[in-house]
Order: structure tokens, then sequence, then C-alpha cells
């Protein structure tokens, strides 16, 4: 994977605010699977916590090149 990952998608990525980030790890955070949970219901959830932690990738490299221009 690359390590700039805010390059993937070769548009300008807005800034992203820690703020949302905690509100999104709450309302999905992650978690196990529940016996009995159906696959499509798995991979749903997996899905939308994969995003959020682009999210958290994409805050990191943020944050990375701010430091380096201060």
């Amino acid at each position: 994977m690359n390590n700039d990952i805010s390059k993937e998608a070769n548009t300008p990525v807005p800034i992203i605010k820690l703020e949302m980030l905690g509100y999104l790890d709450k309302v999905f955070p992650e978690k196990c699977a529940i016996l009995g949970e159906t696959q499509d219901s798995i991979f749903y959830s997996a899905g939308q916590r994969s995003v959020v932690r682009y999210l958290f990738r994409l805050y990191e490299e943020q944050q990375e090149a701010q430091w380096k221009r201060e």
C-alpha cells in the first residue's frame, strides 16, 4: 500500500477534523462479529469501519504534513 494514501484518489483531500473522527469512532466502533450475525451484516460493518480507519490515516498524514511545514 502507498504510504501517502491521500494521493490515491488524485483529488484534494478536505481537512479532516479530530472532532469528526471522534464522532465516527463512536458511531462505527471496532467490534467483533456477534454469534448468529449474518455474513452480509458482518461485511457491512467491516466496510463502515474500514472508512473510519482510512480517515484516521488521512488525518495522521495531514498532521504530519502540517508539522513539517511549521
